[in-house]
């Protein structure tokens, strides 16, 4: 009793932790290498503006130096006779930027860079959401053909074997039974086939979220409300909150302040300059003896570019060039959401009735495979017809789901495009699968 309470205890724990939509959304955030990627864009946009700042900082600089010289020959009409001796030099060197002007360009370019970092991460989680969605629902689309598969192999091995009975006692013909054999044939490979799709599908899965899943659920046919969408209104919504267009705009600002910034490079910069120096040198290094030296100074320092071979006006143009693109970019990035919005709402609106008449079917096959179950049961109907309107009742729930599921993604690729999806659509859509 105990080992079956054991047995029992597992089957049920193995169900009830079957992976479910937010756990691989969970998984994604912690393991997917695209999002992982946008955060240290983020940390790295950070680093590079406190790089900025830093350059209006002062910059202080210590140096020490200790040399021994070693005079091996030395030839001289005077009376001065030289030896060997020790130099130690120290300096304190602290530098001021009191004008450059280009600094003030980068640190314009350093706070739109984080903020195009800030929404490209967004873009990135919003994206996680969507491609859990879409891997879930490819998980659930390619288990159920690969049961289906399975269904279809047992259907035409029972037709296999009742032709080979009949084949033995001379009722068919020995094309009519190379016909079953080839069928079959034909569903081991499709087995094959659909269990080989199946892992393609968990192996994205295990690229996407850095884990396996092999426990998943089913959906449930829902009565799914239709919210008729305004294409016009979803296009200007999206030319303002999508986030793809956001990054592109700031890309924009960015490479406009990378021009300014070298543009600026060509002006004058003023620096302060504060120094001290200390000298000292043993006895002999000098012809007046041990020398010791103390000095400081300090300097306003003016300089004024004058040529530098054609350098910075080449990184002028090239930044004008990169503004160019980035321009580019930005008006190519508002066509593709708009030619996606449309494309999206269309499919939505169209996914609305290929789902109400997959369902209209399913029913119709549902009819038909209870009758032969109950004509299994009186022994009217053998077991290949009961296979065979199982399998049509199976087909057309699993089109009804695939139908379902399309509908959904649909619906959330809208709201992906207007920024508008989240957590909480998530876990409502979560709530469709079977627990």
């Amino acid at each position: 009793m105990i080992r079956i309470a054991i047995i029992f205890s597992g089957i049920f724990s193995i169900s009830a932790h079957a992976t479910d939509l937010l756990d691989l959304y969970e998984r994604s955030l912690q393991h997917n290498t695209q999002y992982l990627q946008t955060n240290y864009d983020t940390k790295l946009a950070d680093e590079n503006l406190t790089q900025t700042r830093s350059s209006v900082l002062p910059d202080i600089n210590f140096s020490a130096r200790a040399s021994e010289t070693t005079i091996e020959r030395y030839k001289s009409s005077g009376s001065f006779d030289p030896t060997n001796y020790d130099r130690d030099t120290y300096n304190l060197k602290i530098s001021q930027p009191l004008l450059h002007i280009y600094v003030l360009d980068e640190l314009d370019k350093s706070n739109n860079l984080i903020a195009q970092s800030r929404i490209n991460q967004d873009e990135s989680k919003t994206l996680l959401i969507l491609e859990s969605v879409r891997h879930y629902f490819n998980l659930i689309r390619y288990n159920n053909n690969n049961n289906i598969s399975a269904l279809k192999r047992e259907y035409y091995y029972h037709k296999y074997s009742a032709a080979e009975k009949l084949y033995a006692t001379g009722a068919i013909t020995t094309q009519e039974f190379d016909k079953h054999r080839n069928e079959f044939k034909q569903s081991k490979i499709d087995l094959e086939n659909s269990a080989h799709q199946l892992t393609q599908i968990k192996n994205e899965v295990y690229i996407f979220s850095g884990k396996e899943l092999n426990d998943i659920n089913d959906i449930k046919l829902i009565s799914m409300k239709h919210n008729a969408r305004d294409v016009q209104e979803l296009v200007q919504t999206a030319m303002i909150s999508n986030n793809k267009i956001k990054s592109a705009e700031k890309g924009v600002k960015i490479r406009r302040n990378e021009i300014r910034s070298q543009q600026a490079k060509h002006y004058p910069t003023v620096d302060l300059v504060a120094e001290y120096d200390y000298v000292d040198i043993t006895q002999g290094g000098s012809q007046f003896g041990a020398t010791t030296r103390e000095d400081s100074s300090i300097s306003l320092v003016l300089n004024f570019p004058i040529f530098n071979g054609g350098y910075q006006s080449s990184k002028t143009n090239e930044a004008r060039l990169n503004y160019e693109k980035a321009q580019l970019d930005y008006k190519n990035s508002k066509r593709l959401i708009r030619k996606d919005i449309i494309d999206s709402a269309n499919k939505y609106n169209l996914e609305k009735d290929i789902y109400k008449l997959a369902k209209d079917r399913m029913i119709s096959n549902s009819k038909n495979f209870k009758n032969a179950e109950l004509g299994r049961d009186k022994g009217i109907y053998t077991d290949t017809q009961y296979l065979e309107a199982k399998i049509q009742y199976l087909e057309s729930e699993t089109e009804a789901k695939n139908a379902l599921m399309n509908y959904i993604f649909s619906e959330l690729t809208i709201d992906y495009f207007l920024n508008q999806l989240d957590e909480e659509k998530l876990r409502k859509i979560n709530s469709y699968l079977v627990w």
